[in-house]
């Protein structure tokens, strides 16, 4: 009899839900499990077996036992064991970058006493072997004391640390997520093959090792990993001569990361891949919820992505055993490569992600679009989104009003748009305003030179990098206009009249979007700090 990595010491089992346990056995037996007062028998069969333990309250510390009764030696003892509050975090990059290298993160390495968060970190891997199994048997949950947690999701800490104060419970983080990594790779392969936008996954997979044997692979990987080693060595030589190189240096000294990495039956980006070997493996661990932060990867698929984020919401209610399990979805910040052409890519994928949050029960959107780096993809503030996730949480999931509060969004109502000035102005309405919207600073720059009222918003037009925040006081950045048989996008006047937002311009308005780029400044939000989701709206 084998547990499944995740029933380690320290861990978090799910309170006031039922628990599945779960495993592998080699033959017909009776396992036998017991945790404080609970004591649970089951006859299973060879193969993974699911055994449910009833609900239980926050508590512990306890010790759990799991015994295969015709081997009483088989025993396993698991300590330290809390029921809490746990959430899942899975996606790419932003969601695995890591607490240590996160803003702020030197200093709650140094402070931070939490023992009774832990976290539990997946084993990313393209591949299941006797290596992957053996360092399995070695895996354990973390609980966040003496600067043990490095390698902690930061996103994910911060979020735990503000909900283990909002609730006074243990909390269990599991992290399961793999930078680089496209929705694809989550999807197994019945779920992905089941769309069309799947199969051009699928299909570019299949083209591109198409003869290729596995020694192909080995040596593209080899001469992959030197190329990463060289730039590596470049960028660390050149940051300790100058520890305040700009990227554009650095990227003249060291060049631009090699990406993508060749594809093969091994890769950890192939299709489906990452299903198997990571997320497949903690299923059905008991949960509260799923933060899902991902879709860099799928920007340039944006039209397709929507349809794939329904189908990976429905594997992750499936492959841990509950129909409305909560899914958190943490959209996309603002990102442009440097001198690179705002192809509104990054804002079709949030589209994509706003659309599946409204079309899908018992899912919530975090919108993130105040935030992020020009030029920097992994923007180092873990901290605002890890805690606008809590509170939003908060409310959504805990019915916490007093605590929580949703994001500012548009009011798609036949009412959210009037004309009050016809020809010229109109006033749209927003909802979860808490009573008021105001303007609020934060870290973006005015890329689009937006201050200068009425410019043309051409699509496409190459980035501008301006220096600072400073703008034009009292402007409502973000919003754009296109009038009644135009195709350009124009800068509106915009002003608030307590929840609503009146714009004007030369003309009458047929289509608004606001924060629809990829790139750029927004700086509206609700009465509790909370940003106004990015959306556009056609107005016939």
């Amino acid at each position: 009899m084998r547990l499944a990595a995740i029933f380690s010491e320290s861990m978090v089992l799910q309170r006031d839900k039922e628990v599945h346990v779960f495993g592998e056995t080699e033959k017909q037996t009776v396992i036998k499990i017991t945790i404080d007062n609970i004591s649970v028998e089951k006859e299973v069969s060879a193969g993974k077996f699911v055994i449910d333990l009833p609900a239980h309250p926050a508590g512990g510390p306890y010790t759990m036992t799991v015994t295969d009764t015709s081997d009483p030696g088989s025993t396993k003892e698991i300590r330290d064991v809390y029921y809490g509050e746990v959430w899942i975090d899975n996606g790419q990059s932003n969601i695995e970058f890591e607490i240590q290298n996160a803003r702020g993160g030197t200093e709650e390495l140094s402070s931070a006493d939490l023992p009774l968060i832990r976290y539990f970190k997946c084993i990313k891997t393209p591949v299941i072997d006797d290596d992957v199994l053996l360092a399995e048997q070695n895996q354990s949950w973390t609980p966040l004391t003496d600067g043990r947690f490095r390698d902690m999701s930061g996103v994910a800490y911060f979020f735990a640390k503000k909900l283990h104060a909002d609730l006074s419970v243990p909390i269990g983080m599991v992290d399961c997520y793999q930078g680089g990594s496209s929705i694809s790779c989550w999807l197994d392969e019945e779920r992905l093959s089941a769309h069309p936008e799947g199969r051009v996954y699928i299909d570019a997979f299949e083209k591109a090792i198409e003869g290729q044997t596995q020694e192909d692979y080995d040596r593209n990987l080899r001469t992959y990993n030197r190329m990463v080693e060289d730039y590596k060595e470049k960028a660390r030589t050149a940051k300790e001569k100058n520890p305040y190189i700009t990227p554009e240096e650095l990227s003249a000294v060291a060049g631009d990361f090699p990406w993508p990495p060749p594809m093969g039956l091994e890769s950890t980006f192939r299709p489906s891949g990452l299903y198997h070997t990571m997320l497949e493996r903690i299923m059905p661990y008991t949960a509260r919820g799923i933060l899902y932060y991902q879709g860099e990867e799928d920007s340039e698929k944006a039209s397709g992505y929507s349809a794939l984020l329904r189908e990976l919401i429905d594997e992750f209610r499936a492959g841990f055993s509950e129909d409305d399990l909560p899914v958190v979805i943490l959209q996309l910040p603002m990102f442009l490569e440097r001198n690179k052409e705002d192809k509104r890519e990054w804002a079709h994928l949030r589209e994509a992600q706003a659309k599946t949050v409204a079309e899908t029960d018992g899912t919530y959107l975090i919108p993130l679009i105040d935030l992020g780096e020009y030029g920097n993809v992994h923007p180092e503030d873990k901290k605002t989104p890890g805690e606008r996730t809590e509170t939003e949480v908060l409310y959504e999931v805990y019915k916490d009003a007093d605590a929580g509060s949703p994001h500012a969004e548009f009011d798609y109502t036949e009412e959210s748009v009037k004309s009050i000035t016809p020809g010229k102005s109109i006033v749209i309405h927003f909802k979860n305003t808490l009573g008021k919207l105001i303007l609020r600073e934060n870290e973006l720059s005015d890329l689009r030179k937006e201050g200068e009222l009425g410019s043309i918003c051409k699509e496409n037009e190459p980035g501008r990098a301006s220096r600072g925040t400073e703008g034009f006081a009292g402007h409502i950045y973000g919003f754009e206009v296109r009038l009644a048989g135009g195709e350009d996008y124009l800068v509106p006047e915009a002003k608030i009249e307590g929840d609503t937002v009146i714009l004007t311009a030369d003309g009458p308005i047929e289509e608004i979007r606001y924060g629809f780029f990829d790139y750029g400044k927004v700086n509206l939000y609700n009465a509790a700090g909370l940003p106004v989701a990015p959306f556009r709206y056609v107005n016939y």
